[in-house]
């Protein structure tokens, strides 16, 4: 028997202004979304948990406000080109990947090599920019792709600028789910690792997230000294070694980060903890 639940009212949220029709709307939509095929209804319902009616209900408004297809034959669903809008509304109104593109062009073509901007969502960091190298690469990421913040260059860069505190929240009790052979199995391990990328400025991830794949971030602060997103270089062993990473990317990273920065300013949006 499928189950019922009221709206989840997230911690703090005031219930009543928190819209859970709309909760549940959004909650399906990402449920779909992550499937990464077409579902149908006794799907969603066991990826969500909620009562076959709302789904059925929710289902039907999305269709009809062509935000999702429904396949004639199948009667499953796929989210429809409509979301993209979405997506292109957040790359023409973010401020850091605006004002940072230019600087992502300059870094890719000093280096040759592939540049990405991301920025922190929780305790992910999400790919917002992307430039990719005119070599071969180990590991394609698609813009938003999603990826644990403690296991990254990128993620370890934004978590160096945070309090200790903030740091704490946002890596991982143990066990840690093991990405690759490499990646760190003690958060113990991770917090140093973390703190080693404070003081130097730039974190280095050798293949912890992807065998192959060596990354190296910074940390864009803005005015208040508060991090926005972070800048990395993603490149491929054996092209690459770690000493010429070190020695030759890092400081061009670095350098980058704080352009961007300066460029932003105190007024922007910072990461949100």
């Amino acid at each position: 028997m499928t189950r019922k639940r009221g709206p989840r009212v997230p911690e703090g949220a005031d219930p009543r202004l928190y819209v859970g029709a709309l909760s549940h709307g959004l909650e399906i939509l990402w449920a779909i979304a992550n499937a990464a095929r077409p579902v149908g209804i006794p799907d969603v319902v066991a990826l969500t948990g909620l009562d076959r009616s709302m789904v059925q209900r929710v289902l039907y408004t999305l269709r009809t406000m062509a935000i999702l297809q429904q396949d004639e034959q199948t009667k499953r669903y796929v989210l429809s080109p409509r979301v993209l809008d979405l997506a292109h509304g957040f790359q023409r109104s973010d401020p850091l990947r605006r004002i940072a593109m230019p600087f992502l062009d300059d870094l890719s073509r000093r280096t040759e090599e592939t540049v990405n901007l991301t920025e922190l969502d929780g305790g992910d960091v999400v790919y917002v920019a992307r430039i990719p190298s005119r070599h071969v690469v180990s590991v394609d990421l698609a813009i938003g792709t999603r990826l644990p913040a403690w296991c990254t260059a990128p993620g370890r860069a934004i978590l160096s600028a945070l309090p200790l505190d903030a740091r704490e929240r946002l890596v991982p009790p143990e066990p840690l789910p093991p990405r690759t052979p490499r990646t760190a199995k003690r958060r113990s391990d991770v917090l140093a690792r973390i703190e080693r990328a404070s003081r130097l400025g730039y974190a280095l991830n050798d293949q912890e997230a992807f065998v192959g794949d060596v990354s190296v971030a910074a940390p864009v602060l803005d005015g208040q000294g508060r991090p926005a997103g972070a800048i990395n270089i993603a490149v491929p062993l054996p092209r690459w070694s770690l000493p010429r990473v070190r020695a030759e990317l890092a400081p061009l990273v670095m350098q980058t980060a704080r352009r961007i920065g300066d460029a932003l300013g105190p007024t922007q949006g910072a990461t949100q903890q």
